[in-house]
């Protein structure tokens, strides 16, 4: 009798949810958001559908709308379409340059409050409207997949820092640790490149990091698992670093911060004729002067912006129970640093 109940149960309940057929409804992959040019304090909101084929090929097709909330696009974006545009497939979230300027917290409240947008979304800055960057044709899986995977493989394999919709949500609310976000560039109709580092105080852009800056920061904010680096030697001699692996440790004082950072890595090409164990000391050496010289001119950079995102604020309120961050805010202006790197080549090629 039990058992002919908990059935009975299960069937009315199961006629209570809302059943979505995939191919009857617009999934939104990607979003793009701009000023819009026409209207003040609106926002113009760019969606980005992936329709496929039954040859395996991707259509993109983008739509896009203005408002103040990010609703009201999604409405206007919904006037023009013919199914139904639901969000729970999102994968990437970008900003243009303007509105990134101007402040991004209300729209990313705005995706931590709706319950079908992952945690794992990521967010991107554009160099250009975040709407042109969408409407490109990228790889054969489609754009959202395209520039999702592009930032994905460039966390794992190259210099940007782990990032996604809940670090930087972290990040903003967290005191003591100024968000970041990777920033793109659209340099063909179908090719998109990283070119450096949006920061951020709080939700406001105030500076952009280079590339040739990116290997630097990660080894400040986050660790390698698997990075690369070219060391150019004194007689005109380089050398390929590869599998870097890295761990940074901060200690703070009253007024000093000392950043520790411990590198291991392989080389893997040299140009010279013989890699003897003098060259592999040397390569050592000067990768170690390398990483103290551009980490220590990065962390001015940020003192001087009034920024934080090594999150050296969040440490010492972690070492001290009464943290008055008013106070911090003006002791952060006259702090020291230390930077100090120990480089360690674990292995080499055919060595004579």
């Amino acid at each position: 009798m039990k058992k002919v109940i908990l059935i009975c149960l299960s069937l009315l309940l199961s006629g209570c949810v809302d059943k979505e057929i995939i191919d009857d409804i617009n999934i939104e992959v990607g979003v793009g958001y701009d000023l819009a040019e026409d209207e003040k304090d609106k926002f113009r909101g760019t969606v980005l559908f992936q329709e496929f084929q039954p040859d395996q090929s991707v259509i993109n097709r983008t739509f896009s709308g203005s408002g103040k909330l990010r609703q009201d696009i999604r409405l206007d974006v919904s006037k023009q379409t013919s199914e139904p545009v639901v969000t729970g497939g999102l994968k990437l979230a970008v900003f243009g340059p303007e509105i990134s300027k101007k402040g991004i917290f209300d729209l990313i409240d705005s995706f931590q409050r709706d319950a079908s947008v992952g945690a794992r979304v990521f967010v991107a800055t554009a160099e250009g409207k975040a709407e042109d960057l969408l409407k490109g044709e990228y790889g054969t899986r489609g754009n959202a997949t395209y520039i999702y995977n592009l930032i994905q493989h460039n966390i794992e394999h190259r210099d940007i820092p782990i990032t996604n919709l809940h670090i930087l949500s972290r990040d903003y609310y967290q005191d003591g640790k100024d968000p970041f976000l990777p920033r793109l560039k659209k340099t063909g109709n179908d090719k998109v490149e990283l070119v450096g580092i949006s920061l951020f105080r709080k939700d406001k852009e105030v500076d952009i990091l280079p590339r040739k800056d990116m290997f630097f920061f990660k080894l400040l904010v986050d660790k390698y698992s698997e990075g690369n680096f070219d060391v150019k030697l004194k007689k005109g001699e380089s050398a390929a670093v590869k599998s870097i692996k890295s761990k940074n440790k901060i200690k703070m004082t009253d007024n000093h911060a000392t950043i520790t950072i411990n590198v291991e890595g392989i080389i893997r090409e040299f140009t010279g004729d013989i890699l003897t164990p003098q060259i592999i000391e040397e390569v050592e050496r000067h990768l170690e002067k390398k990483i103290e010289k551009d980490c220590l001119k990065l962390l001015k950079q940020f003192q001087n912006l009034g920024i934080d995102p090594v999150g050296l604020g969040h440490k010492k309120k972690n070492q001290n129970r009464n943290f008055d961050f008013k106070k911090w805010e003006d002791d952060y202006k006259m702090l020291g640093f230390d930077v100090i790197c120990n480089v360690l080549i674990e292995e080499t090629g055919v060595l004579e």
